[in-house]
């Protein structure tokens, strides 16, 4: 690896700008980051702080960001709607960029015999009377995850799929000493990555800390630095997430944060 002193302009930072381009894990695995610049990997790599370059080449590892993240899941800001209508088991959920523009949605997965994709399908199929499947699409309805929880289950538990069908984690709910209850955010080989936080859960004042017990999210109805005349809905929540998390964990933390009323902790209702 040739040691660069500088990057060419646009690649110097970590960028989450809501597109495709930026750093990713290093589908080649030899190294922690490397830029994908919107259409094909370029040989400028990362490790920790020290920046390199890299022609890229060999064998992909088939686990790693191969097919870039959907822009969703790079934004750092999202408001999420929540559930209001009483009287009704079920509504999609409308997830807004800081803009106010549309986003996503959460809802719930289609019966198999209505989806398309191969993969999916059999995951629905697998067990539709055991579990509740959720999905989240991006605004062109394409899946960006898809979240499977165990009904009746004493202890939460989610499993998280990307938007290909691929395991991406788990949350799982944790009761620790003195009754609290955390729940924690494995990735795909079961490592713990992280897990949500509350004083209070009612409060809407819910942190996300990584495995270094580092706050890299936040899941509150504070609309500090939001134009709340963009937002019709002002008991919606707002995620926001620290710029540096990477995956694994920041599907995790979207996952976990957009889907918080709907699959990690459905009421008793179980919407």
């Amino acid at each position: 690896m040739t040691t660069a002193e500088s990057y060419p302009r646009g690649v110097t930072e970590v960028q989450h700008t809501g597109q495709v381009e930026g750093w990713r894990a290093d589908p080649y695995g030899r190294h922690e980051l490397r830029f994908f610049d919107g259409q094909r990997w370029t040989p400028y790599v990362r490790d920790g702080d020290t920046n390199g370059v890299d022609e890229p080449g060999g064998p992909m590892d088939e686990s790693s960001a191969t097919h870039p993240r959907s822009a969703l899941l790079a934004e750092d800001v999202l408001v999420v709607e929540r559930f209001t209508d009483l009287g009704r088991r079920w509504s999609d959920r409308t997830v807004l960029r800081p803009d106010g523009t549309h986003a996503g949605t959460l809802r719930r997965a289609a019966p198999a015999t209505e989806r398309s994709t191969a993969g999916l399908k059999t995951l629905v199929a697998r067990g539709q009377a055991k579990n509740d499947v959720v999905e989240l699409v991006d605004d062109t309805q394409a899946v960006v995850l898809t979240l499977i929880r165990p009904t009746g289950a004493h202890k939460g538990s989610v499993e998280v799929r990307d938007g290909n069908g691929r395991d991406a984690g788990r949350i799982v709910q944790q009761t620790l000493r003195r009754n609290e209850t955390t729940y924690a955010f494995l990735g795909p080989t079961g490592r713990f990555l992280g897990d949500l936080q509350a004083d209070n859960w009612v409060a809407w004042d819910l942190r996300i800390v990584d495995g270094h017990a580092r706050q890299v999210a936040t899941i509150t109805r504070d609309w500090d630095g939001l134009d709340l005349a963009r937002f019709r809905r002002p008991d919606d929540y707002v995620v926001r997430i620290d710029p540096s998390v990477q995956d694994p964990l920041r599907t995790l933390v979207v996952a976990c944060a957009l889907s918080l009323e709907v699959a990690v902790l459905p009421d008793s209702r179980g919407v």
